[in-house]
């Protein structure tokens, strides 16, 4: 199934169907490795909205995955010789470097996203006000259950006593 037909899509593709269907995962990747950039991808995109991410903040995310894949690959292939762990960890330092790199260059784009008359006037006092109206309701609807068993615990002992009884009555009124 192709991504992309002929002429402006009317709807273009949401990044997790870009992320995960413009590259040719199956010629760089095991089938293992597939299942793990697939997860690395809908791990990442979770803390972004769709309609947030740019072609660049796309590119960054493919970027992570594939080199966390790599990273992992390079540590399987040297797991079992001193030798290669040693010529392998500049490679691997590298690509912490390149990862930590894209990582802030994601976090910077989306601190640049953020409005920040969003929440202009808004303060802890709003907060306060907010606790305290909360708190205030409770304490009324307490008070109003409250009142309300009174009530209803007056109006039952209203017939209650012997001067009703059959018992009780002389005959001498």
């Amino acid at each position: 199934m192709s991504l992309y037909t002929a002429g402006r899509p009317k709807n273009p593709p949401s990044p997790r169907k870009l992320l995960k269907g413009i590259l040719p995962l199956e010629d760089m990747f095991t089938k293992e490795e597939i299942e793990l950039y697939d997860s690395l991808i809908d791990h990442y995109l979770n803390d972004f909205k769709d309609d947030d991410l740019s072609a660049s903040d796309i590119d960054d995310i493919a970027s992570l995955a594939i080199n966390k894949i790599m990273e992992i690959r390079i540590l399987k292939d040297s797991r079992d010789s001193s030798a290669k762990q040693a010529a392998t960890s500049t490679a691997i330092e590298k690509l912490r470097k390149h990862t930590e790199s894209l990582k802030a260059s994601l976090s910077t784009r989306r601190k640049d996203r953020v409005n920040p008359n969003e929440y202009k006037g808004f303060s802890i006092i709003d907060l306060a006000i907010a606790f305290d109206e909360g708190k205030r309701l409770k304490m009324e609807n307490k008070s109003n259950e409250i009142r309300d068993s009174v009530k209803a615990a007056r109006e039952s002992i209203k017939d209650y006593g012997n001067r009703n009884d059959l018992d009780g009555e002389t005959g001498v009124e």
